[in-house]
């Protein structure tokens, strides 16, 4: 099962937090894990504005076990993710069929890349 998800789907207008279900928090928590990982890593790679922008990144362990299944279905497994575009990251968990895409990320609280203000 693929989850798609729009990260402002669990954000009010000021990009905070809504009241979210215990069942709900649970899986923000997992996802912003994802968007934190992917966005350090993005971050970590642009050294200085001349080199060009990168577009993709590769996977990226997001020091995250899988916690997509019900607790009788329970896996083991890490997860991964990568960017696609610096719009879209795409995360599964190496050992079972969970995976999934997160978008507008970019800016939220999670977001760890430097951003400029013009």
């Amino acid at each position: 099962m693929v989850l798609k998800t729009d990260l402002r789907h669990f954000l009010d207008e000021e990009g905070k937090l809504l009241a979210l279900t215990e069942q709900a928090k649970t899986v923000f928590k997992f996802l912003s894990k994802i968007v934190s990982s992917v966005s350090q890593r993005i971050a970590s790679s642009v050294s200085t504005h001349t080199e060009p922008p990168i577009v993709d990144i590769d996977l990226v362990a997001v020091n995250l076990k899988c916690n997509t299944r019900a607790e009788q279905l329970h896996c083991e497994g890490d997860i991964e993710a990568s960017c696609i575009n610096l719009s879209l990251i795409e995360w599964h968990c190496d050992s079972c069929q969970a995976a999934g895409t997160i978008s507008h990320w970019q800016g939220s609280l999670w977001d760890k890349q430097q951003h400029t203000i013009h």
